[in-house]
C-alpha cells in the first residue's frame, strides 16, 4: 500500500546468561561473621562446654542424641526440624533430619581457629559441610569469622540442595551466636 509502512520484527530477547561452568571441586559457599563480649580464650572454653553446645542445640530445636566433649573436639548427633528449608526438599526429607557435627578448635596466638564437620544422610545420599572458623581478639570480645562449603552427593538437585544446606549452616551460626550472646553477656 502506498504511504503505509512495514514494521520492523522486534529484536529477539535476550536468552539469559549460561550459568558460569562449575567443576566438581567448586561448591556454594557461606560466610558468617559475629562480635561476642568474651576474649578468645574464655569463648572457646564456652564453644568447649558440654552444657554450652546443649543450650544452642536447644535454641535450634534440636533433639540431642549425643554429646561429647574430649578436649577441645565437640561431637554432637541431633536432629533438627526441616522446617523453613525449600520445599522442592522438605517433601523428600521429611519432618526432621539426623547430622553428626564434630568441631576442632587450636589455639593460634591470642585466638584460634576451628574446623567444623556436619555430615548427614538425605535420600540415602551423603551430605557434608566442611567449615573453618577463626576467633581474634576484638577489644574486650571475639570476632568470629566462619566460612563453609557444602556437597550434596545427588544428581540433577545436588547443586540446589547445597544452597539449602548453605542456607541452614547461616541459620544454625546465628543461632549459637544468640546462644552465645546470652551466655556470655
Amino acid at each position: 500500500m502506498p504511504g503505509s509502512w512495514v514494521r520492523a520484527p522486534p529484536a529477539p530477547l535476550p536468552w539469559p546468561a549460561a550459568p558460569a561452568h562449575r567443576d566438581d571441586h567448586e561448591r556454594v559457599s557461606f560466610t558468617h561473621d559475629v562480635t561476642v563480649p568474651a576474649p578468645p580464650a574464655q569463648l572457646i572454653a564456652t564453644l568447649t562446654d558440654e552444657s554450652f553446645v546443649r543450650e544452642a542445640l536447644a535454641a535450634l530445636g534440636a533433639e540431642v542424641r549425643e554429646v561429647s566433649v574430649e578436649g577441645t573436639t565437640t561431637t554432637a548427633r541431633y536432629t533438627v526440624p526441616t522446617q523453613g528449608i525449600p520445599e522442592a526438599f522438605a517433601k523428600f526429607v521429611g519432618d526432621r533430619v539426623e547430622l553428626l557435627d564434630v568441631r576442632t578448635w587450636t589455639a593460634t596466638g591470642d585466638g584460634a581457629t576451628g574446623t567444623v564437620v556436619v555430615t548427614s544422610k538425605l535420600f540415602g545420599r551423603d551430605v557434608r559441610l566442611e567449615g573453618e572458623r577463626r576467633v581474634t581478639a576484638a577489644g574486650a570480645g571475639s570476632q568470629i569469622d566462619s566460612t563453609g562449603t557444602s556437597k550434596v552427593d545427588a544428581p540433577f538437585v545436588g547443586r540446589k540442595a547445597e544452597g539449602a544446606v548453605d542456607q541452614l549452616a547461616v541459620v544454625v551460626l546465628r543461632k549459637e551466636a544468640e546462644s552465645l550472646q546470652r551466655r556470655l553477656a
